[in-house]
């Protein structure tokens, strides 16, 4: 509904290897898990609408191959289509692609079998591969975030249209899209990454600062926030433009490998529920996926995260009250920080020395415990805060005037 993605090639990040990203809006998917996708050539891990595992939104399986969207409904034809839709073709690709080229392949294949797909497909590789498909039920366009041509920065974003059918450039300005549905985003996503400048694209700012942007209407990020510089957020924040919304549903950013390395060692950072209020955790391809991540039911880490998000929406649900958003940033991302580090030394020791599937399934529980304990802190401190507020005043009534034989 309202997703922002971008594919950023190894060629522009400090460790050479390709980053991947996606937030999820909708209005119909409010609880995620992590899931194991099983009964393919490969095995994968995927972000899924909680309890069912015929579509997935974004996921890596076991080779390294990594796949998001975002809905572009500019891509649709009059003609009627058969075959999987966009969860569902998402799902297929993970379990047959190994590489960024196998995936073209499918999309050759499926043009004449058929697909209900409208969206734009993000995917990385094990062997430096990164691209963008504009993906209609017939027919898809390549973009190479390789190419520097294509590319020139490294990175391709996307938000809620195809270049394609605005028949655009493959990077455009704001000119060209005013008054486009999305563009706001797309603009303000290819903003963050502009300032962050060639090389220095790492996984941290993806995760902290794209997931998590507030910004106004004008791309203007609100004093406070991440990406607002000093100063006091307002009291309130209309998320109708900004890039973590009332609508978010999960975010990812895949963390690639550079060609030659274990492809084992991709990364899945994840974090359930609008990322405002949650932290990420790094799941791999391998191993069993920790406990606060999985759940049939929605993955207990989302659904704290929902709990704290629906505690701050204005009456509308368009908005967020910021009052209580500085101490929860302040508890979760000090955690989050604390995890990425840990992380990526064990990444570093594993690409050195061997993997140990008995290291990484022990990994990936201990962090997600971390991530839990700081996730239910942050819901007894948020439920203590709200048993302190000074109850209202009882209302006020004027006395009857009605006499008793007036009934």
């Amino acid at each position: 509904m309202a997703c922002t993605t971008a594919v950023i090639s190894g060629k522009v990040t400090p460790d050479g290897r390709p980053l991947l990203w996606k937030n999820r809006d909708t209005r119909n998917g409010r609880h995620n898990e992590v899931a194991k996708i099983t009964g393919g050539k490969y095995e994968a891990v995927a972000v899924v609408n909680a309890g069912q595992r015929g579509s997935v939104w974004m996921g890596v399986n076991e080779v390294g191959f990594c796949i998001e969207n975002s809905l572009s409904r500019d891509l649709s034809t009059d003609e009627d289509s058969s075959g999987p839709a966009n969860g569902a073709f998402m799902r297929m690709a993970l379990q047959r692609c190994k590489t960024v080229d196998d995936f073209r392949r499918l999309l050759e294949e499926t043009n004449l079998s058929g697909r209900k797909t409208l969206a734009n497909f993000g995917v990385i590789d094990a062997h430096g591969g990164a691209a963008l498909f504009e993906t209609g039920p017939k027919t898809y366009q390549l973009f190479d975030a390789n190419d520097p041509v294509t590319a020139p920065n490294g990175y391709i974003v996307r938000s809620n249209f195809s270049t394609t059918a605005q028949k655009v450039s493959a990077n455009p300005k704001k000119k060209s899209l005013e008054g486009l549905y999305s563009s706001e985003r797309y603009l303000r996503a290819s903003g963050i990454l502009e300032e962050v400048g060639n090389d220095h694209i790492t996984l941290r700012e993806v995760v902290r600062h794209c997931c998590r942007d507030l910004s106004d209407d004008a791309g203007k990020p609100y004093s406070g926030s991440i990406n607002g510089g000093q100063g006091d957020l307002p009291e309130s924040i209309i998320t109708t433009n900004t890039i973590s919304r009332t609508t978010t549903v999960s975010s990812v950013v895949f963390h690639g490998v550079k060609p030659g390395e274990n492809p084992k060692l991709t990364t899945m950072w994840t974090m359930l529920g609008d990322p405002s209020f949650s932290i990420a955790v790094p799941v791999f391809p391998i191993g069993q996926i920790a406990d606060s991540l999985a759940d049939e039911q929605g993955g207990e880490i989302g659904e704290i995260a929902i709990s704290l998000r629906d505690w701050h929406l204005t009456p509308d649900r368009e908005g967020i009250y910021t009052a209580g958003m500085p101490g929860i940033w302040t508890d979760l991302w000090r955690v989050e920080d604390e995890i990425i580090e840990a992380t990526l030394e064990a990444k570093t020791k594993w690409s050195e020395k061997g993997l140990s599937l008995k290291e990484i399934e022990q990994h990936q529980g201990s962090v997600g415990q971390l991530a839990m304990d700081a996730m239910q802190l942050e819901l007894i401190q948020a439920k203590q805060s709200a048993l302190q507020l000074k109850a209202p005043s009882p209302p006020q009534f004027s006395p009857s005037q009605a006499s008793v034989s007036g009934y």
